[in-house]
């Protein structure tokens, strides 16, 4: 089974305040307290699609499961048996963040929206967020397309500190937001590049050489 959360779904944002002037350094070495959520960088539109593949069949194994998180046992149960490629899985294909949540994470960053935080959550302690949720900071020009692509598919979205908080009641319906991103890549290549991507990709390598 996948999970599904009783969370209220509404699309709250303000356009005026949100935040802006993000820089390569902000992005870089994070601009918010969730110190341990680390730069995705510039993925390309081809990572992201692979990303989503392979999460789209742990979500559906996890939907076949009898356990009441089955995307959780799914995943211990591969941690277990084979630690090393639980490992390589993480880091090569999901870039370390929760599968169901990293899917839409990549797609956000191919789109060249700045993320900051994901968690699938769960029924479990170890997650942070009562729910599935990824943090993200679009500019202007992407905002008013990503807020339709986040109501049409039932998701929600929260403002911060001019941050965004998209949420889910699943970690399927996060799953299909990130498909739909994907869907949509030639309207967000179509916008002009975000001013933090220029110098990112280099700053990134001096900080992973520090």
């Amino acid at each position: 089974m996948i999970p599904e959360f009783d969370v209220d779904i509404c699309v709250n944002h303000d356009l005026a305040a949100l935040r802006t002037g993000l820089s390569a350094e902000d992005v870089a070495g994070g601009f918010t307290e969730h110190h341990e959520y680390e730069c995705l960088g510039l993925p390309s539109w081809g990572q992201a699609e692979e990303c989503l593949k392979e999460e789209a069949a742990f979500l559906e194994q996890a939907g076949k499961s009898d356990a009441p998180d089955g995307l959780a046992a799914i995943l211990h149960e591969l941690q277990e048996t084979d630690d090393i490629g639980y490992v390589e899985l993480m880091a090569y294909t999901f870039y370390w963040n929760d599968v169901g949540v990293a899917g839409l994470s990549l797609a956000l960053s191919a789109a060249r929206v700045a993320t900051f935080y994901s968690c699938s959550s769960g029924l479990g302690h170890r997650h942070h967020a009562r729910y599935p949720m990824v943090g993200a900071v679009p500019d202007l020009e992407r905002a008013g397309l990503l807020a339709r692509l986040i109501t049409q598919g039932g998701c929600g979205v929260g403002q911060e500190s001019g941050r965004w908080y998209i949420y889910g009641r699943s970690v399927r319906d996060m799953h299909n937001l990130g498909k739909a991103i994907l869907d949509a890549r030639d309207a967000f290549e179509a916008l002009p590049e975000p001013s933090w991507t220029e110098g990112l990709a280099e700053l990134l390598e001096e900080l992973a050489d520090e």
